[in-house]
């Protein structure tokens, strides 16, 4: 018995899953070490990634027999496997746009869907041990078991809904991506890099459906299905592919960026002959530039009273010579104009969420980090092209309507 069981492991289906598990493995060891800037995402990453390794993991259990030794990894991963779309969606959408980059509560809606799953392994995981050994020693002699009404087996519709529901946002990843390259500043070579990733994982989605339609109504042919299938080596050989492409772009892992643009409008032909250092355009560290703004903004730095640059750049553990240099090249704006700009932007949100009922403004400008009157209204002026007075008294003429 054991010789079969390792002769199985030897199918070409077999091997082509253990190692997209391996590669699995590896990149969300590359995430946790890696990109801790952003936490979230690679969170995101590593969650959708372990999905798919689980699923790969519990299909060589179960197909190989060897799932008899580990009853308590049985029906365990269906929840996982309803969020790894979702956490692709969220994942890319805040490489794209850094707005979405961070946690908000609005995300979780995104994972409701895998509420009935939960339900769903319930029962089975409330027997002892003994009795999900029994129940998994049941599915090794008759793997048809495994697609059973029996109440210690997930329903059957979770294998046409959590395909389909992969599907559909994989779909809505594709549309992303089409829309975020037609934003100035996004590299090419990514966009096709995640057109071709999401195009391999809809293939990979709608065999699983394929495949578990023809199970559902063709019980019988079940093992000839799994291990001879033609649709089936097809995608362990897409797993694959899928497990390797994230070696294809590093960026994945190490964080997207954006082409830096050049302003050359104000080069007028007929100017005076400029050296090759003025002509030649500076190089700008786009990944540190997003670590900064993402710093900036996710521990609300701005909110300090009177800070500088010097405190910025300890803050970060960042060079003075290095920040400055960012904030002339990339950002191009003075410190002070930068760090008020987001002290408006934090302002306007507090004023926009109704705070001004409980608090004056003065006291909301000088929470946000100003320290005196007269530079918030200036700045606040100069941002909102209004005083602070007026655009309260249009937020309040909105409320009473």
């Amino acid at each position: 018995m054991v010789l079969l069981l390792k002769f199985e492991l030897l199918h070409p289906i077999f091997l082509a899953v253990i190692g997209a598990i391996f590669i699995f493995s590896v990149v969300v060891v590359k995430l946790l070490l890696y990109g801790r800037d952003k936490f979230y995402l690679n969170f995101l990453l590593s969650l959708a990634i372990a999905g798919m390794a689980w699923y790969g993991l519990i299909y060589l259990l179960t197909n190989s027999g060897l799932i008899k030794d580990y009853p308590y990894l049985f029906n365990k991963g269906l929840p996982f496997y309803y969020t790894v779309a979702p956490c692709l969606y969220l994942y890319f959408r805040g490489s794209l746009n850094k707005e979405h980059a961070v946690f908000k509560p609005s995300h979780l809606l995104h994972f409701l869907i895998a509420i009935p799953a939960i339900i769903s392994i319930i029962p089975y995981n409330m027997l002892t041990y003994a009795g999900q050994h029994e129940v998994v020693s049941r599915v090794v002699a008759d793997v048809e078991f495994a697609f059973s009404d029996s109440k210690y087996i997930v329903e059957p519709w979770h294998w046409y809904a959590f395909p389909f529901s992969a599907l559909i946002y994989t779909i809505l990843q594709i549309r992303l991506v089409y829309r975020a390259s037609k934003e100035p500043g996004q590299k090419q070579q990514t966009i096709n890099w995640i057109y071709f990733f999401s195009v391999v994982c809809f293939i990979i989605f709608a065999g699983m459906l394929l495949i578990n339609v023809s199970i559902l109504q063709n019980r019988s042919h079940i093992w000839s299905i799994l291990h001879e299938g033609s649709i089936v080596i097809f995608l362990c050989c897409c797993l694959l592919v899928l497990s390797f492409m994230f070696f294809f772009n590093p960026e994945l892992i190490y964080g997207f960026t954006k082409k830096a643009v050049v302003n050359n409008e104000n080069i007028q032909a007929d100017s005076q002959p400029l050296t090759e250092e003025k002509t030649k355009p500076k190089l700008v560290d786009i990944h540190l530039a997003e670590q900064v703004t993402l710093a900036i903004k996710e521990q609300e730095l701005f909110r300090r009273p009177g800070l500088n640059l010097s405190e910025l750049a300890s803050a970060l553990e960042i060079q003075n010579h290095k920040l400055s240099e960012l904030f002339n090249n990339h950002y191009q704006l003075n410190f002070s104009t930068y760090i008020n700009n987001l002290r408006i932007e934090y302002i306007k949100a507090r004023l926009d969420q109704g705070d001004w009922k409980q608090f004056t403004l003065e006291a909301i400008a000088l929470d946000a980090g100003f320290s005196s009157r007269n530079t918030f209204f200036n700045a606040f002026k100069k941002v909102m092209h209004t005083t602070p007075s007026a655009y309260l008294a249009t937020l309040k003429d909105e409320k009473s309507l």
